[in-house]
């Protein structure tokens, strides 16, 4: 059984999944470029860069949601994502809503520790990773905390010379899986799990499909994708907002998104090259590092624009430090909800109020917050229709029972 979560957008919204989004590109737009590997790829992970398409996106997840159903991967499970800024990230989350089951992203620098408290707050089932990113052992990773989580049924891994006792979820035909059941998608399904440290502890924080596509929604009110100006994206896995700017906002704009490896200079000089009209996805630590003349002479001259991704959790947090590219936004991002959108102040200033006007605020249902705070004794409370929700361990224990 499948719990709901939480209220659904009012109409024509409320018709906007992740799954539907995704289906509907691959049938207006089946051949145009959806994805796009870091050209650098092979160096830091083993396995040649991949380019999607729409169409093939959407067959690729679907393929790989009925490998995690032969794997005996079910509706309402957790999968626990450890996987970097390449294809596969947004293959497995899309694969995820197929069969029903909830993507968790983590990290792929947190230690053993840190992830075995993911796995074990979400109650995770299965995890699927890679063999590699650097001098990073992912395959190994992923199986000590598999050793040390009871709840962990499988561990499924994408390229070569991956671990013993990691699946290979390469080389796989049609008759090596069992079929897929069709499943509808509300928009107040579980859509992701994503991880926050708070009072000391590991919470895992959930999301409706529906804030999903919401949040995604408010970026695309000041961020113009289209099918002419394309995404460049620095933003690893492991928070919501590289989830809401990197997958859900494109699929929405039916744009294509070019992925770049760790901070990989070279390959944004080139991505930047080939597509100089392009929006550049970065958090804000690189961001606000950047000038004119970071990759060389002109190269974010005719750029459409730089969308730098900032994490805060309190209002009164600074965002970025004085920068020299106006063209910048700055999109105020915790794990517990998109808070705001900013534009990137010349002098570095920001005097930001107590509550804020959300983009999608117009569109909800009336008396309804997109998203809300309260300060209690110092801590931090948060509603509202983009508040993601709290998932304990107990929390995560119960619904495993319940499913």
């Amino acid at each position: 059984m499948i719990a709901r979560h939480g209220p659904q957008l009012p109409p024509p919204w409320d018709k906007l999944t992740l799954l539907s989004l995704a289906e509907s590109a691959s049938t207006t737009a089946p051949a145009r470029i959806f994805l796009r590997d870091c050209p650098h790829r092979e160096s830091w992970n083993g396995v040649e860069p991949r380019t999607l398409s729409y169409d093939g996106y959407f067959k690729a997840a679907h393929f790989l949601a009925a490998q995690l159903k032969t794997l005996g991967v079910e509706a309402g499970n957790r999968v626990l994502l450890l996987l970097p800024n390449t294809v596969e990230i947004p293959i497995a989350i899309l694969a995820c809503h197929f069969l029903g089951a909830v993507p968790a992203i983590v990290p792929v620098d947190e230690r053993v520790d840190a992830l075995r408290a993911a796995a074990e707050r979400c109650g995770a089932a299965a995890i699927l990773t890679t063999a590699r990113v650097g001098d990073i052992a992912l395959g190994d990773k992923a199986r000590q905390v598999a050793a040390k989580v009871l709840s962990i049924r499988c561990v499924g891994g994408f390229g070569f010379d991956l671990p013993d006792g990691i699946v290979s979820l390469e080389g796989w035909s049609e008759e090596d899986v069992v079929e897929l059941p069709e499943r509808d998608r509300h928009q107040s399904d579980a859509g992701l799990i994503t991880f926050h440290r708070e009072a000391g502890g590991l919470c895992a924080m959930l999301r409706s499909d529906g804030q999903m596509v919401a949040e995604a929604l408010a970026l695309s009110s000041v961020v113009r994708l289209d099918g002419r100006r394309g995404l460049i994206s620095l933003m690893q896995p492991g928070s919501a907002v590289s989830v809401a700017a990197g997958l859900v906002l494109p699929l929405h704009a039916v744009a294509s998104v070019r992925l770049i490896g760790p901070y990989d200079t070279g390959a944004i000089t080139k991505a930047l090259s080939d597509e100089p009209t392009a929006f550049l996805y970065a958090p804000d630590h690189f961001a606000a590092q950047l000038t004119p003349e970071t990759f060389g002479p002109g190269k974010l001259k005719n750029i459409a624009g730089l969308i730098a991704l900032a994490h805060a959790e309190r209002p009164d947090a600074q965002i970025l430090p004085p920068g020299s590219i106006t063209s910048t936004l700055a999109i105020n991002f915790g794990e517990h909800g998109l808070m705001t959108i900013l534009q990137w102040p010349r002098d570095g200033q920001l005097a930001l109020p107590s509550t804020y006007m959300h983009p999608m605020e117009s569109v909800l249902p009336p008396d309804t917050a997109m998203l809300t705070f309260t300060e209690n004794e110092g801590s931090v409370g948060w509603s509202g229709f983009g508040a993601a929700t709290v998932t304990r361990r107990e929390d995560a224990e119960k619904s495993g029972r319940a499913a």
